[in-house]
């Protein structure tokens, strides 16, 4: 996170909303105090679970309290909307804390910055010394996770705050997190000079699905101390709406201390509006976590909804436990039990502070109310320019089906993980990050698009490592409500929807990887993992109905732990609920416009140029419409820089350049992996760059006069595990050029000697065995030719050297590791090394080098140990062979695979979509579908949302709607790259048109036209 300034700022600003809906609990938040109220956006404020009608809203207030004094109470649930003034958002909150660019449909609301959501982060942040700085980028202006990973035990259990951890910078705490300030500079009462720094988190994964968190950092920004200061929260919750509810109030995690309010209906049943539905009856918990020096809630106090605190005074009096008749009406309203600061909730005693009455409406007559309570902890201390936190958390359980016994096992179950995760900083093990889903419309299909990024980087927060599994593709037709067929567990329980795909990694990326298979059922969710199918980033949906609305969501999934003594879910990025999303996409299939001439690219599969070259750059089409109509050239350089498992590389790259504009699309960028579509599209178009391998593909003799030779040359040690330094010499080959050696004893070569210890020529020791130096070059019965132009090989016998070791070495000592000094086609002979070690053998075989130059730029090493009949192998074993030596004229030939290189470049080019220019009428083929229209039809969605489709269009036309006796009903203006148009059957003046026939005219502005006619019955 960006530093803030501890200055205060003025004026009103624009109240924005964060939606905290990843989960099964459904939330939306704000930036002025009121944490969860159904009152200020008529949205939802506590709605569970996600598949429950929208009156299913559980939270009617839920608030940041601040009491100063028994006159100054910051909050903003007790006041009417309209009146809001204790706590709100600095003027400059738009542009600065969120982007204020996207907004809600409904009432033109702005979004809070949202972690998921880049599009409302702002461009800018605050420097170190808390000045706002602008820029090019978005910036997060929130804070990032806490850096679990390495954190001891005991550390955790401190629970220091958050600002004395490590952060995990561009990471987050959540599936959402959702930041916002706010103050109290209007306060009615007078401005104290309290800021509040909010982060929300809202989490999609099954374990905490029920449950969301927030954490206020309180800054003292008056500059004076603040002393005496009660920090709490109002609140109103509704388990169903008759009115019969009853609290309690109970320590969660066995410290002493009561720590967790939660309200449940007395009945267990649902009564009124939620009579009619098969969702479970919800009980709803308040916890709280941190408070300033960790002394809990101090003073707890609930009530009736009919006598909630609507004043400073009153709620100073609950927030302080002060028995004060002046402001309190009636002190048992407020005050229950003997202890005055923490109310009884012993069930015994409810039914006396909330008598038995009959709800007339929905027939129960039971004790209870609508309850509200205040949670307090105080008193606290807050210096000048300093901060406290606080958090807790709303929690959900399913109250059970049995009447008049709530049952509370779901929701301590879901206290639990809910504890657990607050000891982590609020994180657990989470899903891959979302990709950046885009669509693309076409006739009865639809082509979605994804890269690579940030999904299969994602790092789990609590082992550090990436655990990334796959993707899965969902398919809704009601705009995300559902994701299609349900899938349920052995009892039958919903747990989740059925993809209409699923990629994952295949077998060997498994085991590559993480060393097992992670496919088939998960053992320890009902869910399946993939069928090892290999990853893919391109899913083409066929069989589609055109003009209807679908929405896909790509969730990529993890592989989970499938240790049988630890086992742990695979967890499912939450399948998103707006478009907002990046992993969600709305589209429409439908034929393109009649006039329009699709876009193109000049080839596909795309040939090397500059020299041979057997990688793959291969050019798809994805998004016609961006197809820009240039030239494009991919280059190839070094020095690229690959991350794996955090380790860096370094390797090839490639760029591309779009030569038209010469502007560089891609600069250095990696190569495709092996699904051979996770690069991101680019300009409409998806590039596939895949390099070859190295080194060589095949060595052996390919012409022989006689007998093949018994010889071992090759350009590796096959034992290299022998080798004493565990680095044998060879596997050296920087060149991509073939090579031919061809049996030449009639004239042979004279190649350099060389000694690869020393990397010193030979000449400059002494032979051991004539006392003089030994000569530069060594006559060799060879013929060394580069090939790879077969039809015009190349002599470069010239440049071959001769490798051999220790050529300084004593007589004896030299014989007993290596072989005899130079080199024959003997069996056994110069070029067999006999020492009975086969570690020293596989180090010291002679080497042939061959290359095209007497520099060291395109070259290989071929490995030769020329085995007599008998002999010991590196196993200690007798190997007893008819040793065969090539004969005069044998060609033994080495090809190598040509990968990308400097040099190698390939280019295409590309025409964009465009418009027919003949005479040909583009409406001759206008279309009313249905026709007839009987009553309604597949498009729509509710009987007033009525669609009749005329098709077949160019990209503009009008169409003009008469009655049979030639009334002018309505006009549609066409002017879209789709063929399509939708008429909402609704006349000039906004009415539903009566059933009968009418008459249609179309016509473009280029003098095209045709007329038709279509009939309505309803």
């Amino acid at each position: 996170m960006s530093s803030r300034t501890l200055g205060k700022t003025f004026g009103f600003s624009e109240k924005a909303v964060g939606v905290m809906d990843k989960g099964q609990l459904q939330n939306n938040t704000s930036n002025m105090g009121d944490l969860a109220n159904f009152h200020v956006w008529f949205t939802n404020a506590g709605h569970w679970p996600r598949s429950a009608d929208s009156d299913r809203q559980y939270i009617y207030g839920l608030g940041l309290a601040i009491a100063i004094n028994e006159h100054n109470v910051i909050e903003t649930v007790s006041q009417a909307l309209t009146k809001v003034v204790d706590w709100l958002p600095s003027d400059n909150s738009p542009g600065r804390e969120y982007s204020g660019e996207i907004r809600a449909e409904s009432d033109d609301t702005p979004f809070l910055a949202s972690s998921d959501f880049r599009e409302t982060w702002p461009f800018g942040y605050y420097d170190e010394n808390g000045n706002w700085t602008s820029s090019d980028e978005r910036e997060w202006p929130g804070y990032y996770r806490v850096d679990v990973t390495g954190v001891s035990s005991d550390t955790l259990a401190m629970h220091l705050d958050a600002s004395q951890l490590s952060d995990r910078q561009n990471e987050f705490t959540s599936d959402r997190d959702i930041f916002c300030t706010y103050n109290d500079d209007e306060n009615a009462q007078g401005s104290v000079g309290i800021t509040v720094e909010q982060s929300a988190y809202s989490y999609g994964r099954p374990y905490a699905e029920d449950f969301v968190f927030w954490e206020l950092k309180i800054i003292n920004t008056s500059g004076a101390d603040l002393e005496g200061v009660s920090i709490g929260f109002l609140a109103k919750f509704r388990p169903d709406f008759d009115m019969h509810d009853y609290i309690n109030f109970v320590d969660s995690d066995g410290d002493g201390q009561k720590d967790l309010v939660y309200v449940y209906d007395l009945n267990n049943e649902r009564n009124k509006t939620w009579a009619n539905s098969d969702d479970p009856l919800g009980i709803v918990g308040l916890r709280l976590y941190d408070t300033p020096g960790n002394i809990g809630i101090t003073d707890f106090h609930h009530f009736g909804r009919g006598v909630s605190p609507t004043t400073d005074e009153q709620m100073w009096a609950l927030m302080t436990s002060q028995k004060d008749t002046s402001v309190l009406d009636s002190i048992p309203w407020y005050f229950h039990g003997d202890d005055e600061k923490i109310d009884n909730t012993d069930i015994s005693s409810l039914g006396e502070y909330y008598p038995l009455w009959e709800d007339e409406e929905s027939g129960v007559e039971l004790e209870g109310d609508g309850l509200n309570f205040v949670i307090s902890s105080g008193p606290h201390d807050i210096p000048a320019d300093s901060f406290v936190t606080v958090s807790l958390g709303l929690i959900m359980g399913d109250g059970g089906e049995t009447p008049n016994e709530a049952d509370t096992t779901d929701l301590m179950n879901n206290v639990r993980m809910a504890n657990e995760m607050y000891h982590l900083y609020f994180q657990g093990s989470g899903p891959p990050k979302a990709p950046n889903v885009d669509v693309v419309a076409g006739d009865g299909k639809v082509t979605l698009f994804w890269s690579e990024s940030p999904s299969e980087q994602s790092v789990d927060v609590l082992t550090g490592n990436q655990d990334f599994e796959g993707y899965k593709v969902f398919r809704s037709t009601d705009q995300g409500r559902t994701w299609g067929n349900i899938v349920t567990d052995a009892h039958g329980i919903p747990v989740g929807f059925e993809p209409i795909a699923t990629f994952d990694y295949s077998l060997e990326e498994d085991i590559e990887r993480y060393g097992i298979d992670v496919s088939g059922l998960d053992p320890a969710f009902p869910q399946y993992l993939g069928i090892n199918s290999g990853l893919s980033h391109t899913f083409v949906d066929s069989n589609l109905i055109n003009g209807l609305e679908y929405w896909y969501c790509v969730s990529p999934f993890d592989r989970g732990n499938q240790l049988s003594d630890s086992l742990e879910q695979s967890y499912l990025y939450p399948l998103g609920s707006s478009t907002f999303e990046s992993h969600v996409v709305s589209v429409v299939p439908g034929i393109p416009a009649s006039n329009e001439i699709s876009a193109s690219v000049s080839e596909n599969t795309l040939s090397a140029k500059g020299g041979k070259c057997e990688g793959i750059v291969q050019v798809e089409m994805i998004a016609p419409d961006d197809v820009t109509g240039h030239g494009y050239k991919i280059t190839f350089e070094d020095s690229s820089i690959y991350i794996v498992d955090g380790d860096t590389t370094f390797d090839w790259g490639f760029t591309l350049i779009d030569t038209t504009e010469m502007d560089t699309l891609f600069y250095k960028h990696n190569f495709s992996n092996s699904s051979g579509d996770n690069l991101p599209v680019v300009d409409g178009l998806r590039i596939t760059v895949q390099n070859s391998s190295t080194g060589v593909s095949f060595l052996g003799w390919t012409q022989v006069a006689g007998d093949t030779s018994t010889f071992d040359w090759r350009t590796e040690s096959v034992r290299p595990d022998l080798v004493p330094s565990g680095s044998a010499i060879g596997n050296e080959i920087v060149t991509v050029d073939d090579y031919r050696i061809t049996i030449d004893k009639n004239a042979g070569l004279d190649a350099r000697w060389f000694d690869l210890f020393s990397n010193e020529w030979v000449y400059n020791y002494t032979n051991s065995l004539t006392g003089l130096p030994f000569d530069s070059t060594y006559h060799l019965p060879l013929k060394v030719e580069i090939i790879t132009d077969s039809a015009n090989p190349i002599d470069v016998s010239d440049f071959t050297v001769l490798g051999e070791f220790a050529m300084n070495a004593p007589l004896d000592y030299h014989n007993s590791y290596y072989s005899e000094y130079g080199w024959d086609l003997e069996p056994g002979g110069l070029g067999f090394n006999s020492t009975l070690d086969g570690g020293y053998r596989e180090l010291h075989v002679d080497i042939l080098i061959l290359g095209d130059s007497e520099n060291w730029d395109n070259y290989l090493y071929l490995l030769t140990n020329n085995t007599p009949d008998t002999y010991i192998d590196n196993d200690g074993n007798t190997i007893n062979q008819t040793a065969v030596a090539p004969s005069n004229g044998d060609q033994f030939t080495i090809k190598t695979y040509k990968p990308f290189r400097e040099g190698i470049y390939y280019t295409f080019g590309t025409t964009a979509s465009s418009k027919t220019a003949s005479d040909e009428n583009t409406l001759a083929n206008i279309r009313v579908v249905p026709d007839p229209y009987i009553v309604s039809n597949v498009w729509e969605k509710s009987e007033f949302g009525k669609k009749l489709q005329f098709n077949h269009l160019p990209d503009q036309c009008t169409i003009n709607i008469y009655t049979l006796i030639g009334d002018f009903v309505a006009s549609i203006e066409h002017d879209s790259n789709t063929g399509y148009a939708f008429w909402d059957m609704r006349t000039k003046n906004d009415q539903f048109i009566a059933p009968g026939v009418y008459l249609f005219h179309a016509s473009t502005l280029d003098g095209h036209e045709n007329t038709g006619r279509f009939l309505v019955i309803k």
